[in-house]
């Protein structure tokens, strides 16, 4: 959690970018020498560990999101993200309306936000975990074994793990959204959900900030099965789809990252490995074949 001021601070900021219409450099897709020269860009972020979260010492952005995309805004030539506290839900609405440029932080690709907004290419890929009680008295072993009839499901509100529980036969009526992933958290631990699903080194970050007293990462565990196999999701940050010079510079420092080994050492504090590291040759329009703005 972030200290009171800080969060008050980053809300005022939240609903003063929600309330404008103006759009400044910072926000609005214009050129990418516009930008240069503002010297800023407005991000939307939501508080959830190690992704992205206001630190509650400095009351600063921190997370694994912010860290490379200030180090690839640096490179790039814009030195200040100027973020913008704001719900998941709101973040691709925001970018469509223009009140920020980008997301603070990269989350999953997948087919139905291709349609709405770009995507850079792939910063990690991530297979998928469970949080259980301890002991996993519920035997809970694979997205297909989450459709029992009893089994309580909980995911934070927004996330990609709600459509593929449901392609995997989990019932609307098992699942319970959570707006903050602590919240989640702490379902588990008092037993009014069996299991909360995240990406595994998020889930193992959660342990580690919320507590692990009662708990454990269901293991063995089978992720989502999407065409016959289990679904490797990847995160990327959104962008507005017609803003293709930021794009285009954002993937080239990006890439350097990536070959250079820079990418993993940025994220390592905040719990990623070699193993999160994504295969170079997956692109944002390999992962949006059908989009326009991909071509």
């Amino acid at each position: 959690m972030a200290t009171v001021g800080a969060m008050a601070a980053a809300l005022s900021l939240s609903l003063a970018a929600c309330g404008s219409s103006s759009k400044d450099a910072s926000s609005s897709a214009g050129s990418l020498a516009t930008l240069k020269k503002s010297g800023t860009i407005r991000s939307a972020f939501i508080n959830a560990k190690p992704l992205a979260f206001m630190d509650e010492k400095s009351g600063k952005l921190d997370g694994s999101g912010p860290t490379v995309l200030r180090e690839i805004m640096k490179r790039i030539g814009v030195a200040n993200v100027d973020p913008v506290l704001t719900d998941f839900d709101a973040i691709i609405p925001g970018l469509k309306a223009e009140r920020w440029r980008i997301s603070a932080f990269p989350f999953y690709v997948t087919p139905e936000r291709c349609k709405e907004v770009a995507f850079t290419n792939p910063t990690a890929q991530y297979l998928e975990g469970a949080l259980v009680q301890a002991g996993n008295p519920k035997h809970l072993a694979s997205y297909q074994d989450l459709a029992k009839d009893g089994v309580k499901v909980g995911i934070q509100s927004g996330n990609a793990e709600i459509d593929w529980a449901k392609q995997n036969g989990v019932k609307d009526s098992q699942i319970k959204l959570f707006s903050e992933e602590a919240l989640a958290v702490q379902a588990v631990k008092n037993k009014q959900i069996d299991v909360y699903l995240n990406a595994e080194f998020a889930i193992i970050q959660a342990m580690k900030t919320y507590g692990s007293s009662g708990l454990e990462m269901a293991s063995p565990f089978e992720g989502p099965i999407i065409d016959g196999k289990e679904v490797v999701a990847y995160g990327a940050w959104a962008l507005g789809k017609d803003d293709t010079e930021l794009r285009d510079a954002f993937n080239a420092e990006l890439k350097k990252l990536l070959e250079s080994g820079e990418l993993l050492k940025l994220q390592e504090p905040f719990g990623y490995n070699a193993d999160a590291m994504p295969d170079p040759s997956v692109t944002s329009a390999s992962l949006c074949p059908d989009a326009t703005w991909a071509k």
